[in-house]
């Protein structure tokens, strides 16, 4: 069934009631996915919330739905993994947000580090900020997540290590093809720690990797080097696995 996101909350919305969907829903659903009146479809707020309805009217701009049920609120996740990945290529990025949110991210911090090739001006960050955002939300119409993964603005490295550094229940790795350890050793590692981890930061760094002071830094800062094998992946395809990888351990591939 066709699912599309409705930025405003579901709550108050009751079964047999019409709504006017929004612009965007329209196009989507009408000039898209060509659906006509008397198609059902699933409207997700992102917060939780979904509702099951059926298309009752479509006029030249515009098209009215009736609410026929709510789905059972999505939970919070069990453990909540933020995928912190430094700005690399356009379409790159756009694939790491994309697979991040099917797999589950409960969170998305972009930063830029010394070796990021890709550094945004104001006008330029909100814009792709914006095509952030719509990428993130085509994947969870498409991978049935009614909750948004949270998307910050990018920030600099010294300002992800100190937002990111009140929890002392977070694991938190950063990929570094030198380290000693690999992930899947650190999180069995993790598994025997008593309480138990309650949420997991990972962070994936550009292409050239981290630098020296870099690395001291986020050391420094309670974050763990760790790698992910003998082959030097792209960043994208390295927070794929990452994330994977602590799914299994703590989330919910587990």
């Amino acid at each position: 069934m066709p699912r599309f996101f409705f930025e405003t909350s579901l709550t108050e919305i009751m079964p047999g009631q019409e709504i006017c969907l929004p612009d965007a829903v329209f196009h989507h659903a009408v000039r898209v996915r060509r659906l006509k009146s008397g198609d059902a479809c699933t409207l997700f707020d992102g917060h939780g919330n979904a509702c099951r309805v059926t298309l009752v009217g479509i006029e030249k701009r515009q098209a009215f739905a009736r609410v026929e049920s709510h789905l059972p609120p999505t939970p919070l996740l069990s453990f909540p993994v933020t995928l912190a990945l430094a700005t690399t290529a356009a379409e790159r990025m756009d694939w790491a947000l994309q697979k991040g949110t099917e797999l589950g991210a409960a969170a998305f911090l972009p930063f830029y580090s010394e070796h990021c090739n890709t550094r945004l001006n104001d006008a330029r960050q909100e814009r792709r900020s914006e095509h952030w955002q719509a990428v993130i939300v085509s994947a969870c119409e498409q991978c049935g997540q009614n909750r948004l993964p949270r998307l910050s603005p990018p920030q600099t490295f010294d300002t992800l290590l100190k937002t990111t550094a009140n929890d002392a229940s977070a694991l938190r790795f950063f990929l570094d093809a030198s380290a000693h350890s690999s992930l899947p050793d650190a999180l069995r590692n993790a598994r025997m720690l008593s309480p138990p981890p309650k949420q997991a930061f990972l962070m994936i760094g550009p292409e050239g990797g981290f630098t020296s002071d870099e690395i001291r830094a986020a050391h420094a800062a309670g974050w763990q080097a760790v790698r992910l094998g003998s082959r030097i992946l792209r960043a994208e395809t390295a927070a794929v696995a990452a994330i994977t990888l602590v799914q299994a351990a703590f989330g919910d591939l587990a």
